[in-house]
Order: structure tokens, then C-alpha cells, then sequence
């Protein structure tokens, strides 16, 4: 056995009982007595109830992450980009990863995920809240070189995809890897039907406010906050026009649903056309809810980017009953032998990729 082979078969063993140890930590943790939001609380529990499949995945993106490099565990430097409830960085920190920095757009998470990670008795010391802008200035500032940034469930909230990519070139470390996974998985028919069902309530009416509501969050029917934005933009427009506005401008942000509405009032017409029947996005921040992009484009778009890239299925969690152990271990079986052409069963995609020089 080479030495590369070797190094990654310790990793996969090493992997695994950094998920054990942090399983034991997550279950005897008392969630309820953390002075953490309520959302926050809310959601940890319910990934501690699948805790063995989710730290399974994680443990996955980090031997992605990790695999291809020649640097040590205590050297790496980890990127966990969107971090939410900070498992992520909790099982990397666990693993021994010298230095992981936690990455989330909303500030509470990011107050929430110190706590945890306390209470947990790990040292999340880099905590960067904001966007990939502030992240990036935060890394260039301080001369930080990165090795990997990973993510779960984030790409597919993120407004403008191109754009992401192209910031996370201008990060100033040479062949760094980004692992991103998302289950917004459009190639999965099962997936899709759901999703479109959500998609289609957020877009046409307003919701209550709940216990993991974040307040940046819209609570008001996509379509309406657009009307609202179209005719506080431009008064004069007749009834019917920010109809046709507010429909045409779907997927946009303000700012953009404003460039349309100056783009009617100028020459009678728009040239921006929704390319999904129901893909929506939250006008005042730009959060798609579960963004449905063909793997073929975002594959394009990483790739003129300047990274190396693929983009392939995801594999099932094993834990859970005897019999749905069965038939996930099936369809990974399928999966790992298809290879992309499995993309229509699987729980999730994997975009890997790496910057190139």
C-alpha cells in the first residue's frame, strides 16, 4: 500500500472515531438548558435525533476535503462556509483539524455556535459572520492560507451562484479545495415534488411567525413583497403593469426587481424571464428557498470560475432500522456503480472542486 493510500485509510479511521466521539458528546448534551435561540435549539435537536447519518455525511465532505492534501490534520486550515448549527466545525475540531473557522451570515447562529461548541468542550477559536465577502476580507486581512472550504445545504440558498464562485477564487491561497453538498438535488423527481410544493407556498402566501423564524427573513408571500417593492419604486404604474412586473420578477432581489422596473418604465418591456416554473427567491435578501439549478450549468459556472471540477451523487446515511438500512445500502450499491447516471436517486449532490492556479 502507497503512502497516500495509507494516509487516507488512517483519515477514514480517524474520521470515524471523531463522529463517535462527537455522537456521545451530542447525545448527553442538554440542549434545552444552553442559553441558545430558540431556533437554534430547535434545529440541533432535531439533527441530535439523526446525528449517527448526519455526522456521516460531514465526516464525508471532510474526507473529500482532506483527502487529495499532503498537510496534516493539526496544519489544515477549514473553511466551514454557511456553518448554521456548526456540526460541520465541531466534528473537524474533533477530528483535530488545526484550525477551523466558522462562517454564517446570520449573527445568532454564529453567537449560538460558540456556545455550543463550549459546551461540547471544543475550541471553535475564528468565527467570521457575514457573507463570503466579509469572509474573504477576513482571510486576505490576516493573511490566512485555506486549505478547504466546506459546506452542507447552502449553495442552493445562495442568490447570485457565478458571482460566489468568483469570490471564492479571489481568496489568496493557491490549490485550496471547495466540497460543497446540497439535497436540492434537481435531478431527483421525488426531491423535486416536494420541493416545489414549498416553493409555491412562500411565493403566494404570507406565513406566521414561529419559534426558528429569523427575523431577516420575509414572512410575506414573495409575490406581494415584490408588488410591494414594484410600486413603491415607481407610483405611477397602472395595477395591471406591477401585475406583470411583480409576476416577470421572480427569482430577483430588490435591487434587480428595481433595474427591471426602471428597464419597463424606459422602453415598455423586460428582458429578464424566469427560467423555473417555480423557483423563488426572498426579495429582500436574496435567499432562494431550495434553488432547483441544473448540475450541468452550476458544473459550468464553477468551472469558468477557474476551478477543476465534478459534480457527483451523493450516498444514503446506513443508520436507522434494519430494514431501511437494507435498502439504502442498495441504492448506494447502485449509485456507486452508476456513477452521475444514479443522480435520479440520490439524496444529495456533491460539487468537488479545486482552484486552479
Amino acid at each position: 500500500m502507497n503512502s497516500k493510500n495509507a494516509k487516507n485509510r488512517l483519515l477514514k479511521q480517524n474520521l470515524a472515531k471523531a463522529q463517535q466521539r462527537l455522537f456521545n458528546k451530542l447525545t448527553a448534551l442538554d440542549i434545552a438548558s444552553l442559553e441558545i435561540s430558540q431556533s437554534s435549539k430547535k434545529y440541533l435537536k432535531s439533527k441530535v435525533g439523526e446525528a449517527k447519518n448526519m455526522l456521516g455525511l460531514y465526516g464525508r465532505l471532510l474526507y473529500l476535503a482532506m483527502k487529495q492534501s499532503d498537510i496534516p490534520p493539526e496544519n489544515f486550515v477549514l473553511v466551514d462556509y454557511g456553518g448554521g448549527n456548526g456540526l460541520i466545525s465541531f466534528l473537524a475540531l474533533e477530528l483535530g483539524v488545526g484550525r477551523v473557522i466558522y462562517n454564517d451570515i446570520f449573527d445568532v447562529s454564529c453567537k449560538d455556535a460558540a456556545i455550543v461548541a463550549k459546551a461540547l468542550a471544543l475550541n471553535l477559536a475564528s468565527i467570521v459572520n457575514g457573507d463570503a465577502d466579509k469572509l474573504i476580507g477576513y482571510l486576505n486581512s490576516n493573511s490566512i492560507k485555506i486549505d478547504a472550504v466546506v459546506s452542507y445545504d447552502v449553495i442552493e440558498h445562495i442568490y447570485d451562484v457565478k458571482s460566489h464562485f468568483e469570490q471564492l477564487y479571489s481568496i489568496n491561497s493557491q490549490g485550496f479545495a471547495v466540497i460543497y453538498a446540497s439535497g436540492a438535488n434537481k435531478a431527483n423527481p421525488r426531491y423535486v415534488r416536494h420541493i416545489k410544493r414549498a416553493q409555491k407556498e412562500v411565493e403566494y402566501f404570507d406565513r406566521q411567525t414561529s419559534p426558528d423564524h429569523k427575523e431577516r427573513d420575509c414572512l410575506q408571500s414573495y409575490l406581494s413583497a415584490r408588488r410591494d417593492i414594484i410600486k413603491a419604486h415607481a407610483p405611477t404604474l397602472a395595477p395591471e403593469q406591477v401585475e406583470e412586473l411583480a409576476l416577470a420578477t421572480r427569482g430577483l432581489i430588490k435591487s434587480d426587481i428595481e433595474k427591471c422596473v426602471d428597464e419597463f418604465v424606459a422602453c415598455g418591456r423586460i428582458s429578464h424571464k424566469p427560467n423555473h416554473p417555480t423557483n423563488t427567491c426572498d426579495p429582500f435578501t436574496g435567499n432562494w428557498c431550495e434553488h432547483l439549478m441544473d448540475l450541468g450549468w452550476l458544473e459550468g459556472v464553477v468551472r469558468q470560475s477557474g476551478f477543476d471540477v465534478k459534480i457527483s451523487p451523493g450516498f444514503y446515511g446506513l443508520a436507522g432500522s434494519r430494514a431501511k438500512g437494507a435498502a439504502k445500502l442498495l441504492l448506494n450499491g447502485f449509485i456507486r456503480l452508476a456513477g452521475k447516471r444514479a443522480m435520479f436517486a440520490a439524496p444529495h449532490f456533491v460539487v468537488q472542486a479545486k482552484k486552479r492556479p
